[in-house]
């Protein structure tokens, strides 16, 4: 089952070309919208065997500014993800599932959003222990992975983990944009400053666990040969950040 006739695409892909050429911002936003909306469409009707909703900012389309509306990023954004939908084939896997929603969140992030939450069916989600056998880890790693950014989904009682998380944490690429994602999400919601504190801590968690001070001390430069290269991608990730928040903020850099 396909997404999108090839006469749809033809079409939008022209409207779109032609709102770039032209400058035609209130075209561009009704194509924009119009991706926008079928990406929601596959997640909410087509995947309601894993989605039961999705609660975002329902005025993230409206507030784009024209600067970002037509720059190259957004020309290629919304190009690729028409590419993208004609290419859709359901049902989803879950690997795909998975790339399409991580994709999806990064995009509505980039267009100004502030926070979005799938809300899944109870029979897609596992228990610390089912995820753990899953992956082959053990239920500490779990959480592990859970506090670096892995998605989960938490109520008073339970912690839990959409089924796609599985296939997505094999995946090197995805695990590391899931946790950038995750971040974006917490930095909309803190103060540099706070942010700051936060990375310094775990930063020291790092430095106690392995005894030295840096990620590159540890681990060198990422080699194909590790087995699990989490911790690497994680520590180089929150020094990277760490240097950039002493930069807004004005202090120095130590490193």
């Amino acid at each position: 089952m396909n997404i999108m006739s090839l006469a749809i695409y033809d079409a939008t892909k022209t409207q779109i070309q032609t709102a770039f050429e032209h400058k035609n911002e209130p075209i561009l936003e009704k194509e924009t919208h119009f991706i926008f909306d079928k990406l929601l469409t596959v997640f909410i009707t087509m995947s309601s065997d894993k989605v039961k909703s999705i609660k975002m900012d329902a005025n993230v389309l409206s507030i784009i500014k024209p600067a970002y509306l037509f720059s190259p990023e957004h020309h290629a954004n919304l190009l690729n993800w028409l590419a993208r939908l004609i290419d859709i084939k359901m049902p989803l896997s879950d690997l795909d599932f998975g790339k399409l929603k991580i994709d999806f969140e990064h995009w509505y992030y980039e267009l100004g959003g502030t926070e979005i939450q799938f809300e899944y069916h109870d029979s897609y989600l596992l228990t610390p222990a089912e995820a753990a056998d899953a992956l082959g880890v053990s239920t500490v790693t779990i959480h592990k992975y859970a506090k670096q950014g892995m998605e989960m989904v938490e109520n008073s009682k339970h912690k839990k983990y959409p089924k796609y998380v599985v296939e997505i944490m094999k995946n090197a690429n995805y695990s590391f944009l899931m946790r950038i994602n995750y971040q974006n999400q917490k930095i909309r919601n803190q103060t540099p400053k706070e942010r700051l504190k936060e990375v310094n801590a775990a930063i020291t968690e790092f430095q106690v666990l392995y005894g030295t001070m840096h990620c590159k001390d540890q681990f060198g430069e990422y080699d194909d040969s590790m087995d699990d290269p989490t911790d690497y991608y994680r520590w180089k990730d929150l020094e990277e950040e760490q240097a950039e928040l002493f930069k807004l903020i004005g202090g120095r850099n130590s490193q």
